[in-house]
């Protein structure tokens, strides 16, 4: 097809100028988090027992992997992140060959998937979806068959169908919803069998009223509900592996209590949290319209053209597959009911997929109509790239920050100021935690711990000084419905580990996750035991940005 080199290689080059930029994006406020629970397993400590936060344990796995591998520096997570996006490209045009039958889509669709990815910058990337997508696609390729597309293929062996479910059981340890994906390549393998059974039963005359034919009847009657049933099998026999082994590691550490403690009884408040006044259909529009529309102008307009253009009959069954495992991630968004930008961090790539299917299509009538219709599908993707954008929350342009970027690794990315402002968002300032952690690094002993009461983990780490609890942040301690019990464990850890410094952070307010408009300062007032505390042996040192820091009397 004329252009489609070229149109290759710019993906290729797309790809490429976005995995070198995510490369030296920082830590977000989450990210700051699963690096401390992950410092906490390395050092022989236990997720939530340990160290405090309410995300499953499998982004935890990745950060302690990333650590071991790297050490604590920030860019660590990232490197891993950029191998896992390579390998996520790669699998994508492996998965294009065998379910549209041309690999170039796939390249097209990695470089859409990358684009999106990096757009959603340092705060909503290197989260447990980014991972998840990754983990999905490969899932996705382990399940279908070697060979192009619309071929003869045989149906996946059960190998093949136990590594597809293990990857999707490794998915949902990093958010549940994502091992759905199984369910869904689970029943559209099935289906086939399911249809020749439905017709097999309808058949009531002929040799199947003979003795005879009765049997052999039941015998291939038999032998499809088997192949029906098999694929759901194998890919459930898979998927609880990973989950089997999670719950014996917390088991075997005697930290299976904390595990069920936080994933199921202090996260379900969490989530009510945004269902308050809403029902079910406005919340799964705003989930559909918001992935649809609000992130990427070039995936959207992929869709459109898929749409218009109607998948070929050889496309249908990887087009179905896409889309059903995308609607399971959509439904577990709108279950969550937070609507992040990184939520649907796990759906791009198979977004960008059809996406990808759907311009190729169009790209293909267009060279038929000439240059000139080609040139005009070339000039709404890139109007439609400006026109929407997954860059959320920052003040500037993605292309703005960008350019910052080139220019910082241009110089050998050392000017911390601008790394710093590149990290900063709302109330996180990458530049004053910086600040405070140098601060208390000159001032207190490496030996002893201090405590941030806050949702600035990430001092602890750039302090290189160990939390007095497992308490990484203050949401448990704030949230309306864990508020007295959290307060007394942390109260219990204060007195068991007393901290040499204590940071007290102002304006981080967030009601989406704690439930109330104060912030860790004004929380105080409503907590006698920590202000008493801190009135009694504690003393105000010095004041950095929004961060009062108290010094032992």
């Amino acid at each position: 097809m004329p252009g489609a080199a070229a149109i290759e290689a710019l993906s290729l080059g797309v790809i490429a100028f976005l995995l070198l930029q995510i490369l030296i994006y920082g830590y977000g406020r989450d990210q700051g988090i699963y690096a401390m629970v992950a410092r906490a397993v390395l050092d022989g400590g236990m997720p939530y027992r340990d160290a405090f936060d309410f995300k499953p344990p499998g982004i935890f796995v990745i950060y302690a992997i990333a650590r071991a591998l790297f050490g604590p520096a920030q860019w660590g997570i990232r490197v891993l992140e950029v191998l896992g996006l390579a390998g996520m490209c790669v699998a994508m045009a492996s998965l294009a060959w065998r379910a549209f039958g041309d690999r170039r889509i796939g390249v097209v669709a990695a470089a859409l998937a990358v684009l999106v990815h990096a757009q959603l910058d340092f705060w909503h990337t290197a989260q447990p979806e980014s991972f998840g997508g990754m983990l999905t696609v490969f899932a996705l390729l382990a399940a279908t068959p070697r060979g192009r597309a619309g071929a003869p293929r045989p149906a996946p062996g059960a190998a093949a169908l136990v590594v597809s479910g293990a990857l999707f059981g490794a998915a949902g340890l990093l958010k549940p919803p994502l091992a759905g994906g199984g369910v869904v390549l689970a029943v559209l393998l099935g289906v086939p069998a399911l249809a020749e059974l439905a017709r097999i039963a309808r058949r009531r005359v002929g040799l199947g009223r003979a003795r005879g034919g009765a049997s052999a009847g039941a015998g291939a009657a038999r032998a499809l509900l088997w192949a029906a049933l098999r694929p759901g099998l194998l890919i459930a026999l898979g998927g609880v592996l990973p989950v089997l082994a999670c719950v014996s590691w917390f088991a075997a550490r005697g930290a299976l209590g904390d595990l069920w403690e936080v994933l199921f009884v202090f996260t379900p408040h969490y989530t009510a949290l945004g269902w308050r006044s809403a029902g079910v259909l406005e919340m799964a529009w705003h989930g559909v319209s918001e992935w649809l529309v609000r992130y990427s102008g070039p995936v959207a307009l992929g869709l459109v053209c898929l749409l218009a253009l109607h998948p070929d009959r050889h496309e249908r069954a990887g087009v179905a597959l896409l889309s059903g495992v995308i609607a399971v991630h959509l439904a577990g968004v709108v279950m969550q009911a937070k609507f992040f930008p990184y939520h649907y961090g796990a759906t791009w790539p198979l977004a960008a997929m059809l996406a990808a299917l759907g311009l190729w299509k169009a790209w293909q009538r267009c060279v038929r109509r000439g240059a000139l219709a080609a040139a005009a599908l070339g000039a709404l993707l890139v109007a439609a790239a400006f026109a929407r954008s997954a860059t959320k929350d920052v003040a500037d342009f993605y292309v703005d920050r960008c350019a910052e970027r080139l220019a910082l690794i241009a110089s050998g990315a050392e000017d911390l100021g601008r790394l710093d402002r590149l990290a900063s968002v709302a109330d996180v300032n990458a530049a004053a935690n910086r600040a405070v952690a140098a601060w208390v690094r000159e001032r207190v002993a490496p030996e002893r711990p201090i405590f941030v009461w806050g949702f600035e983990p990430v001092i602890y780490d750039l302090a290189d000084r160990a939390p007095a609890t497992r308490y990484l942040y203050n949401v448990p301690q704030r949230a309306v419905w864990a508020r007295e019990p959290a307060r007394d464990a942390l109260m219990r850890d204060l007195a068991a580990s007393p901290p040499a410094a204590i940071v007290v952070e102002r304006r981080d307010v967030f009601p989406s996750v704690t439930g109330d408009g104060l912030d860790s300062r004004d929380t105080l007032d409503g907590f006698p035991a920590l202000a008493g505390l801190l009135a009694e042996r504690y003393e105000l040192a010095v004041m950095i940005e929004d961060f009062e820091i108290y010094l032992e009397r």
